[in-house]
């Protein structure tokens, strides 16, 4: 049997008073059951226990010691002139976030199949509780980074913020990727069971070559012919070129990355909303 979906009480004139009071109210119960399913997320995810909470920043970090190290070893320096460990944090926080989301959003819907008896609750608030959670995360192990760096390394803060505007604008545009991505990931794991597990052993691949240890930039023109078509690296480029003072790439494409999210992100809606009305929700029970 079909999900209900939540109806009017009836006939509304498209931006009248009436339809603004309930669309506010709408946003009101919206907001309601994504904070609750955030609480409900941020036990499961990590646990009453600080331990959880530390890996999210255990892991990055390890990452980031090891980079470090292999590149201190070979006797390589940054290629964006910054310290290597700026050059390598621009590259693995933003992938760790864009990965750890689209995997999140694989199992979003499955792991809650409970909450979605309710009528309240919707799989898209649980994507939007699930990316709203990652980005607090991703926030924290950015800031905890800029400390550390600062009072161990020695690095300043200034080397993340070398234009301000631009960095908004890129982290906008990072989460607004990120999200589409995410979407599309949910409902195709919704259709195809075995995406969870596609996405697992392609994940890592797409992570080493989205631009966590080079630019494109500086990649042979041959090799970053075919590199462009990942908009994962454009986004990691126009981060890196927002953040780091010392690098400006002409490489990257903002449009590119933009448009795969928009095409993913419709995609996800269309598949989504031909699973509400037909009640196919349990092939995935």
């Amino acid at each position: 049997m079909a999900k209900q979906l939540p109806t009017s009480s009836g006939d509304r004139v498209p931006f009248s008073a009436e339809w603004f009071a309930e669309l506010w109210q709408c946003l009101v119960v919206m907001g309601r059951v994504v904070f609750a399913v955030i609480l409900r997320e941020s036990r499961t995810r990590y646990g009453n226990s600080n331990i959880g909470y530390a890996w999210a920043i255990v892991d990055p970090l390890i990452v980031l010691a090891v980079f470090v190290a292999i590149f201190s070893v070979l006797g390589r320096s940054s290629p964006v002139g910054s310290p290597i460990t700026v050059f390598f944090v621009t590259g693995i926080v933003p992938l760790f976030f864009w990965r750890g989301a689209v995997g999140q959003g694989a199992s979003a819907v499955s792991a809650s199949l409970g909450l979605l008896t309710y009528p309240q609750v919707m799989p898209t608030d649980i994507l939007v509780a699930r990316i709203l959670l990652e980005s607090a995360t991703t926030v924290v192990v950015f800031l905890i980074f800029l400390v550390g760096l600062y009072y161990i390394a020695d690095v300043s803060p200034s080397w993340f913020f070398g234009d301000p505007p631009g960095v908004i604008a890129a982290t906008l545009g990072m989460f607004y990727f990120t999200f589409g991505t995410m979407y599309l990931s949910s409902s195709l794991a919704r259709v195809v069971p075995i995406w969870k597990n596609i996405w697992g052993y392609l994940g890592r691949p797409i992570y080493f070559l989205s631009g966590i240890f080079f630019t494109l930039e500086q990649l042979p023109d041959g090799v970053r012919g075919y590199m462009t078509y990942n908009p994962v690296a454009h986004m990691v480029e126009w981060l890196r070129s927002a953040m780091i003072p010392t690098f400006e790439s002409s490489a990257y494409s903002i449009l590119f990355p933009m448009t795969c999210a928009t095409i993913a992100l419709l995609i996800g809606m269309v598949i989504d909303r031909i699973l509400l009305l037909t009640g196919d929700e349990e092939i995935v029970s």
